[in-house]
């Protein structure tokens, strides 16, 4: 499985994110994150299969949560 991370600015928003995504069908492991990997700081993400990215996109967008980024590959392994 090729692995993706969306990156979530806190916990709380992380569970949501999780529980909205399960609700479609999406599994998803809650992780932390170094801060220093990121754009704007975040220390948690969502990860996810890469095959799911557009349908997590959709769900975070619908739920109101942003991703600032999307850790792809090498990027997602670091963590």
């Amino acid at each position: 499985m090729n692995t993706c991370i969306a990156t979530v600015p806190s916990l709380n928003l992380s569970i949501r994110a999780q529980e909205e995504l399960s609700r479609s069908g999406i599994y998803t492991k809650i992780v932390t994150l170094d801060p220093r990997l990121t754009r704007r700081g975040c220390s948690y993400g969502i990860e996810f299969s890469c095959e799911e990215e557009k349908n997590v996109k959709a769900v975070l967008r619908r739920i109101g949560i942003r991703s600032s980024q999307i850790l792809k590959g090498k990027e997602a392994e670091k963590h």
